[in-house]
């Protein structure tokens, strides 16, 4: 069981794990290199072992039988669907229970293959079955904000799959993205991200591919080397709403970027997170859903932690035309 604690100065909301919580043994077989530490077992992710997960909860079949893609839900979640919110004070903070969901998407049956391996059409079916389980999960009221975040390689294990989440508070950093959307959307009726892919456009030092639906592009003040953005070119808050002609459009341009990454650095650890509108209450149609990339190399996150300052070594003008290059 997860609890949420609010930290006050902040206002950031923190998962705490209460039920299970890990002592110093737990942490000393880790490294800090960023790839999984497997077990040696049986992959519960590949085909044969669907007994080792949860029932599921989506697939889209393979031609010729069997599954493709598969979502089913985590064993250890952060966030679970039973229970009440059972919102409390702790004299001065407050916290709640983790009401939410967290599910699996197991995104290929192959057990090696990654985002730059994986064909176009098998990444579309991926992004097929994240905009399937969002447009499900928003049948429950409860539940303010949606999550993908996706590692390569996996923490414990690199079967490719990713985490899908649905949770009832809108994380901090979404909270500041749609506090700048609307204040800029105040001062000049536009949207802000819509803005900047004009300016990226017109500007073409920093763009890195455009399709006809995306743009791919290293952001003008990228925190980290080789930080990249995939952005919608039409206005659209919300990736569930997503039309099917667009998915294919969409895993063609994630397909290239990721050929790009593995071409220059073989085959290197990242993280993928989509950044979409809130849900319910909490929607802002102002808001432009994108997906943010970042390579786990360079990282100097001691000086980050201290600070919140970010230092990247190499700027997004370099890193875009590196990838250009990279085709």
């Amino acid at each position: 069981m997860t609890e949420l604690r609010r930290e006050p100065i902040t206002r950031m909301w923190v998962g705490i794990e209460t039920d299970s919580p890990k002592g110093p043994s737990d942490y000393l077989p880790f490294k800090q290199d960023y790839r999984p530490h497997e077990s040696g077992g049986p992959c519960p992710f590949c085909p044969g072992n669907e007994g080792m997960t949860p029932p599921e909860t989506f697939s889209i079949g393979k031609e010729g039988g069997g599954w493709s893609v598969r979502v089913v839900p985590n064993k250890s979640p952060f966030f679970h669907v039973e229970g009440d919110f059972d919102r409390r004070p702790e004299g001065m903070y407050d916290l709640m229970e983790a009401i939410g969901a967290h599910e699996i998407v197991i995104e290929a049956q192959e057990h090696d293959r990654n985002l730059a391996t994986l064909e176009a059409d098998q990444i579309g079916k991926g992004l097929l079955a994240y905009r399937e389980r969002l447009r499900d999960l928003t049948r429950d009221r409860r539940f303010q904000q949606f999550l993908i975040i996706k590692n390569h390689p996996g923490v414990f294990n690199r079967h490719p799959h990713s985490h899908l989440m649905a949770l009832p508070v809108v994380p901090k950093i979404i909270d500041e993205e749609i506090s700048g959307t609307l204040d800029y959307f105040q001062r000049k009726e536009r949207c802000i991200y819509c803005d900047m892919i004009r300016e990226e456009l017109s500007l073409g030092k920093r763009v890195i591919l455009e399709t006809g639906h995306f743009l791919v592009f290293s952001p003008f003040a990228s925190r980290y080397p080789f930080e990249t953005w995939i952005i919608p070119k039409i206005h659209s808050s919300d990736f569930h709403s997503i039309e099917p002609e667009l998915i294919g459009d969409l895993s063609r341009a994630i397909q290239s970027l990721f050929g790009r990454f593995h071409r220059l650095f073989s085959d290197p650890s990242y993280g993928l997170t989509f950044h979409t509108s809130p849900v319910q209450a909490r929607h802002r149609p102002e808001y432009h859903w994108h997906i943010e990339t970042r390579l786990r190399i360079g990282l100097r996150e001691g000086f980050e932690w201290g600070t919140g300052f970010f230092v990247n070594p190499t700027p997004p003008e370099d890193a875009a035309a590196y990838l250009r290059e990279s085709e």
